[in-house]
């Protein structure tokens, strides 16, 4: 079983681009307790960032500020609470009996349920600073129209929620998933476009994952196990906001930078809607269980909880937000009805573009692997042809990407797009979007020279009903690189059994 009682390796000192924090909490590991979850009848209630009244907010900013004003020693600090992101993002820690194999909590399962922790401790040591134990952290709502812009309270200089340290340009902007560094904003003209574009990614990361979870919160990892980096949707899609937000400009720290992201307090926000997004995904499937796997189940992490006692939590007790006696207000889910919206406006933008364009063959992608320099466009054959509507639903088709590597402590960024061949021929439109491969920048101490290798699998049995291909035997799929260097294995097409 995938128990992580860790060590802590002494005063471990994290570099990056000249900038060093060491990234271990201060504590005996002779005083940790099992995590109990609460049994009180409180619910707090998160609320989305634009939507906090003024009180609220006032609350929220004097929690921040009481939290900033402990000593950087005490583990409530907001410097110590910061850190613990560093701690299990960036490798301060190995795996228990597995001496060099580095603990990461990104790219796998664990993702979700070990961030649900974290901010749930950081709630509740604020509520407890503010001696209100219904406080509640608000979450940045970048799902939805009126969300997909930097929450204003965050934007006040003389406010203890400001960070500087982000970029500039995006102050104001319209969030574009499609962004990539340097790229300008949208304009008024291109907002509503835009905002259809991003709830049809949020479409699809739910409807194309919802019988195969390991699509949706990535792949397992088990004890001894080398992390693989096989990030699920959700963590796929949350790498966005963190590029989006963060500065331009190397090193990219505070919210562009694993190791320095929870510096800013957006990022709690912004990870309280990622948490949100995984209670809306166990509502679509009734509330089963994502994995029911002990090497999940009964992974746990260490935390400081709101008495500063450190408290170890496993992932069972986290599965059910009421159980941790929190809630998310009830808000539209823009998303589940933009599929028609969406079609007219590809179909405008096809007529506009002319139907007469030259066809061009495309071949397979071959062994050896590729540098995405330029779009890459490949034919990949499928494993089985005109499934029915009996056999979508006991198996999601999925394209998958392998044997990607990047550059150690780059961000990175591709798109992966899916057309419909003809005849081995393909004309110059890219097709339907099926996800995106995003990487926040993050390096290991002893690792800064390694490259990362990594994998994305992406479910598009919907995605082919949605361009008419399920009769096809093989499918393009277009690799459009964004920003960093990136080096691709090989892409084909699997079967996954669905769970439901």
């Amino acid at each position: 079983m995938y128990f992580l009682n860790l060590f802590i390796i002494s005063n471990y000192l994290f570099s990056f681009r000249t900038k060093k924090v060491y990234c271990c909490p201060p504590y005996s590991s002779a005083d940790i307790k099992p995590f109990v979850p609460p049994n009180d009848s409180i619910l707090r209630k998160r609320k989305p960032a634009h939507k906090l009244n003024r009180k609220e907010i006032e609350d929220f900013k004097r929690g921040i500020q009481l939290m900033k004003e402990l000593p950087e020693t005490d583990p409530w600090s907001y410097y110590q609470q910061a850190t613990i992101h560093c701690t299990y993002c960036n490798g301060a820690f190995d795996q228990v009996g597995f001496e060099d194999v580095l603990l990461q909590i990104h790219g796998s399962w664990l993702f979700t349920p070990w961030h649900r922790y974290y901010i749930y401790f950081w709630e509740k040591i604020l509520g407890k600073l503010l001696k209100d134990p219904t406080f509640a952290i608000p979450y940045w709502s970048w799902d939805t129209p009126e969300g997909m812009y930097m929450p204003g309270m965050y934007l006040d200089r003389n406010s203890p929620l400001y960070d500087d340290n982000r970029n500039h340009n995006h102050f104001t902007a319209l969030m574009d998933y499609d962004f990539t560094w340097g790229a300008p904003n949208p304009t008024p003209e291109q907002e509503e476009e835009v905002k259809i574009r991003n709830l049809k990614k949020i479409h699809n990361m739910f409807t194309e994952t919802i019988g195969a979870p390991s699509l949706f919160l990535g792949g397992p990892l088990s004890a001894g196990q080398v992390p693989q980096d096989i990030a699920g949707a959700l963590e796929n899609q949350h790498g966005l906001p963190h590029q989006w937000t963060g500065p331009e400009a190397i090193p990219y720290h505070d919210m562009g930078n694993f190791y320095t992201a929870a510096r800013d307090t957006i990022f709690f926000g912004h990870h309280a809607n990622v948490d949100r997004l995984w209670d809306i995904y166990s509502d679509l499937r009734g509330n089963k269980v994502e994995f029911d796997n002990p090497d999940w189940l009964d992974a746990s992490f260490i935390f400081y909880d709101e008495n500063r006692q450190m408290v170890n939590c496993k992932v069972r007790d986290c599965l059910i937000t009421e159980n941790l006696g929190y809630t998310y207000t009830t808000e539209q889910h823009a998303w589940k009805d933009i599929k028609r919206t969406y079609k007219k406006l590809q179909r405008g933008k096809k007529r506009s573009a002319g139907e007469g364009l030259s066809l061009i063959p495309v071949s397979e992608f071959g062994s050896t692997p590729r540098a995405l320099n330029s779009t890459i466009r490949v034919l990949v054959p499928r494993p089985k042809v005109s499934r029915s509507t009996d056999e979508k639903e006991e198996f999601s088709e999925v394209v998958v990407v392998e044997g990607i590597k990047f550059g150690h402590g780059e961000s990175t960024k591709f798109d992966v797009y899916i057309a419909k061949p003809i005849e081995g021929l393909v004309g110059p439109d890219l097709g339907e979007l099926a996800g995106s491969f995003v990487r926040v920048t993050h390096t290991h101490h002893k690792k800064d020279k390694v490259e990362t290798t990594s994998k994305i699998e992406l479910g598009v049995t919907n995605l082919l009903d949605d361009i008419e291909a399920e009769a096809s035997d093989s499918l393009v799929v277009s690799l459009v690189p964004q920003h960093g260097d990136v080096t691709i294995g090989g892409v084909r097409i699997d079967l996954f059994a669905s769970d439901i």
